[in-house]
């Protein structure tokens, strides 16, 4: 028996194709004038594809080859089919190719000979002589659509182009480098058209919370959607129920079979396995981080810090789909992707520790460049914190501590404390496992001080005592002056004076024994507070005096803006207003030099007071308004006090 296709009329049952295929058996059928009309059977439900649909049909033209190019399961099979039904005769639009059209999948059968011999017979059966030669002069003077799919398992591509005469053609591959002339690139589908596909396959047809999830951890991933709404119509189980065993283990629950159109996870392993070794590295290092776009040079890290082979390994993955490419970044082209390269393409334990390393150098360098190097690692946030994570899980103590210490003064000073008090809870975990009792007593003060930035007071006290008693027990006496300095912030905060000022003289005792001049300075800024706060100025401005030139001795350029500011509070409490902008302005400039985003929303609200004083309410409202702001943007528990001024100062200003 021949193991030629059948040609048979193309009325075999759906199969719902909304992914790619591998080893589906399709159903052609011939003119009666002998003319191939070999059509893979329609998506059972198209949807989302309308746009593209139509960018399509105008660029299949005799002579011309087009390319649909996207991840496996992104529907270029299904396209393709619609296409192909669209031109077929009878239908409302011109008959292009009157030669018919030639369907030939190259999934599971990569030999381009078996693709030639296809081509010949189906014009001719019987047909003997298949060879290239024949196949050349069978196609010289034919105007037929090839349709080929899956053409990134061919071996040779470019023979089977070579010889199609003014036939056109219909290319669907994972591989961007087997795109001729034009080419189009398959994305997710749309979050409305997603959903509609859901529900058709599901049979649910509320829009619930369940139902929302579901979509949204799929991302318009058209195999996946399949998948999931065949089970929930076959199975009868619940969205809800179903969204929890996706979120935890999703490739085990979108892969219902061994073939490519049931088995999610076996689509992105076929594609996974096409390429290099450097290239599934750099992959894996995806995983590793953010879904979120890369730079070049950590993937070099983990490549032996070669330049060349990272370039070569990211333009592989783009090749196939699996990056894309964003100016200078690389993104993961979907956050399925990305899980299955966090857990099926995990780094080893050595080269997680080369990327830590890359990290923790460039995160210090950065940190050390102040505004200029925030913005850099703005966009390298996200990517410490879930490196920090992988290094944490896979027991590298030393990388933990090392990353935290190299973002911990970014994080804090540009107001991302949720993030900072993430890292640091890592840190903390680490330093315990690695016995560095003394980094565990620095990071509880961290996780104090960032819950006090966060308006947190008990649990600051709470991280502020335990710090405290790792530091008696080791005789830091250093950080136990940190510490105690940083509890009578608590106290005065809370409104217990006497008790803040004994921690604070303390404090004070141990910085001048130890000959800590930036406790020292710092120390006496926080005295002159305490003291500003019972309303004596005189004495809270002799503090205040004090602080300011040590402060600039040591470098303190955070205690010199404190003071600086402070100060001008004074002028201001004195009914010296312009003095006081004096100082408010130098202490406004050291909180911008600086990236201190907290310290500016509250230099800005003293700015905005002060202008209120003098009456000048357009300029009060401009600074309160941009505290207000930094307020919000930040979390900062001073944001209800900022909108409360900023709605005084707009009152007066309507009369």
């Amino acid at each position: 028996m021949s193991d030629q296709p059948k040609h048979i009329d193309a009325r075999g049952a759906n199969i719902g194709v909304i992914g790619d295929h591998a080893t589906i058996h399709h159903h052609y059928s011939h003119t009666t004038q002998g003319i191939p009309l070999q059509r893979p059977p329609k998506a059972e439900h198209f949807k989302g594809r309308d746009e593209v649909l139509n960018e399509l049909l105008p660029l299949l033209q005799p002579g011309k080859a087009v390319t649909l190019c996207g991840p496996g399961g992104m529907g270029k099979t299904a396209l393709a089919a619609q296409a192909a039904w669209t031109l077929a005769p009878g239908k409302d639009v011109p008959d292009r190719f009157p030669d018919g059209i030639i369907f030939y999948s190259f999934y599971g059968k990569h030999s381009v000979e078996e693709a030639i011999t296809h081509i010949v017979r189906s014009y001719d059966e019987a047909q003997q002589d298949t060879s290239f030669a024949a196949a050349s002069r069978l196609l010289a003077n034919k105007q037929a659509l090839l349709i080929l799919d899956g053409t990134e398992e061919a071996d040779n591509l470019k023979a089977v182009l070579d010889l199609r005469g003014t036939c056109g053609v219909l290319i669907t591959s994972r591989k961007r480098s087997d795109a001729q002339a034009d080419r189009l690139d398959l994305k997710p589908l749309d979050e409305q058209p997603a959903a509609e596909v859901f529900r058709l396959y599901s049979g649910v047809a509320a829009d619930d919370a369940g139902v929302q999830g579901i979509c949204k951890l799929l991302g318009g991933w058209p195999v996946a959607l399949r998948i999931a709404g065949r089970y929930l119509s076959t199975t009868g189980e619940s969205a809800a129920d179903y969204l929890q065993w996706l979120e935890q283990e999703p490739f085990k629950e979108l892969a219902g079979g061994q073939h490519q159109e049931e088995n999610a996870a076996l689509l992105l392993r076929r594609s996974v396995d096409a390429v290099s070794a450097d290239a599934r590295l750099a992959l894996g290092l995806a995983g590793c981080l953010a879904f979120a776009p890369i730079a070049r040079e950590p993937v070099a890290a983990i490549l032996d810090s070669d330049e060349r082979r990272a370039r070569a390994a990211l333009n592989e993955l783009v090749n196939y789909g699996l990056l894309e490419k964003r100016e200078e970044r690389w993104q993961i082209s979907h956050a399925l992707v990305h899980t299955y390269a966090r857990s099926e393409l995990v780094l080893s334990r050595e080269r997680l520790a080369w990327l830590a390393i890359y990290y923790i150098d460039f995160c210090r360098t950065q940190s050390e460049a102040g505004l200029t190097g925030y913005a850099c690692l703005d966009k390298e946030r996200a990517h410490c914190l879930r490196l920090i994570e992988s290094c944490l899980a896979s027991g590298l103590w030393q990388r933990v501590q090392g990353l935290v210490r190299a973002v911990d003064i970014y994080l804090e000073r540009q107001g991302w404390w949720t993030e900072e008090l993430a890292a640091l809870s890592m840190r903390l975990i680490a330093a315990q496992q690695a016995g560095d009792h003394k980094d565990e007593g620095e990071c509880l003060n961290d996780l104090g001080y960032t819950c006090e930035k966060r308006g947190e007071r008990e649990q600051a006290l709470c991280w502020y005592e335990q710090s405290l008693l790792i530091h008696q027990q080791l005789g830091d006496r250093k950080e136990k002056g940190t510490t105690l300095n940083n509890m009578a912030m608590i106290y005065w905060q809370q409104g217990k004076h006497e008790l803040a000022l004994q921690q604070y003289e303390q404090s004070l005792s141990i910085a001048r024994e130890i000959s800590d001049r930036t406790g020292e300075g710092m120390t006496l800024n926080n005295i002159g507070r305490l003291y500003y706060d019972q309303k004596d100025y005189e004495q809270a401005l002799q503090y205040f005096e004090q602080s300011l030139p040590v402060s600039l001795e040591v470098g303190d350029k955070i205690g010199e803006g404190a003071t600086l500011n402070n100060i001008a509070t004074i002028y201001r409490a004195h009914g010296n207003p312009a003095k006081a902008l004096e100082y408010h302005e130098q202490a406004l400039a050291i909180a911008r030099e600086l990236g201190d985003r907290a310290g500016e929303a509250n230099r800005c609200w003293n700015f905005g007071l002060t202008y209120e004083d003098m009456g000048e309410l357009a300029k009060a409202e401009e600074y309160i308004a941009r505290a207000g702001q930094i307020a919000k943007d930040i979390g900062h528990p001073s944001l209800e006090k900022y909108r409360k001024g900023l709605a005084r100062v707009r009152a007066a200003r309507q009369g």
